[in-house]
């Protein structure tokens, strides 16, 4: 079997910069999607310009967080100040990729679809923390998607790849998790995810909160959690089981309340107020996926003591 032989740190270089252009990607679609024209939220044809003035943007201000330095935070064509989120989202997404190779199997279908839920989730931060909207153009893909990383479990089931990695010693890995190189922070935290895991965590994912928002609406008369969602907890439940997308639900639930409560205690926040609970959703998902397994371990072990 082919592989890679790299220090971690130099792919992370090497991988980084196509993080930066899927940062950049990200920005158009936190700014587009939410737009109410059909044409607005055209992101395969229509050109990058400036929100502010419409111009077009030169390709050599539009390089990944270089340009926003360049141009010191403002459009080129009419002096709008960049919002600071622009070059943010890029960097995010450069640390993303960059991040990967160390948790993930660089190469191994896992590893691509950590990207693809990493990517998804800091669109969907930001689309919520910004305008409350999680749009379904992108949340109603990744739940087939989701579904669709088990069809290599589900044709080519028990396929393992033998390697050897010295002094006459073989590790055996499935084809899921196998990659061209193995990474440093890399646990296998528990087999692939099934179809009928996926499935289930779809179902569980977009029915449980609909019951609980509904047993909500009848006590409080107004909706507890939106329509948006549900869908997120559908295709993270699609993409990693029904058990993660519950520690997600539940882990996103907590941090809701430690960042509210104080808010409600000094009257900062009224008890109504609108709260983007997908932001919660998206910063737990990683300690739940990567974590979980350890997380409900240790909380197993202090319940039977």
């Amino acid at each position: 079997m082919f592989s890679l032989d790299y220090p971690t740190w130099f792919l992370a270089l090497m991988i980084a910069p196509f993080g930066l252009a899927m940062g950049s990607f990200a920005n158009v679609l936190i700014y587009r999607l939410p737009l109410e024209e059909p044409e607005d939220r055209n992101v395969v044809t229509k050109s990058s310009h400036c929100p502010s003035c419409k111009a077009p943007i030169k390709p050599w201000h539009n390089i990944p967080l270089f340009g926003w330095l360049w141009l010191r935070g403002k459009c080129a064509a009419c002096g709008w100040k960049i919002p600071g989120r622009y070059p943010l989202v890029e960097l995010l997404g450069g640390l993303i990729f960059a991040a990967s190779v160390y948790l993930f199997p660089v190469g191994s279908l896992i590893w691509f679809k950590a990207l693809v839920c990493a990517f998804a989730l800091l669109v969907l931060f930001f689309t919520d923390y910004t305008e409350f909207f999680l749009p379904d153009v992108l949340q109603f893909p990744l739940m087939i998607l989701g579904v669709l990383f088990t069809l290599p479990q589900l044709f080519w089931p028990n396929q393992t790849v033998t390697i050897l990695i010295g002094n006459q010693q073989y590790f055996r890995a499935d084809l899921f998790h196998n990659g061209l190189q193995m990474s440093p922070l890399w646990t296998l935290f528990g087999e692939a995810v099934t179809w009928k895991s996926s499935l289930l965590g779809l179902v569980v994912g977009y029915g449980g909160p609909t019951v609980i928002n509904a047993i909500y609406k009848l006590i409080r008369k107004t909706d507890g959690l939106g329509m948006g969602d549900f869908k997120m907890l559908a295709w993270l439940g699609a993409f990693w089981g029904w058990a993660p997308m519950l520690g997600i639900f539940f882990g996103g639930a907590l941090l809701l309340t430690a960042f509210s409560l104080p808010l409600i205690i000094t009257r900062r926040l009224k008890g109504q107020s609108m709260l983007p609970f997908g932001c919660f959703l998206a910063l737990a998902t990683f300690p739940v996926v990567f974590y979980g397994p350890a997380i409900w371990s240790w909380y197993m072990g202090t319940m039977v003591r």
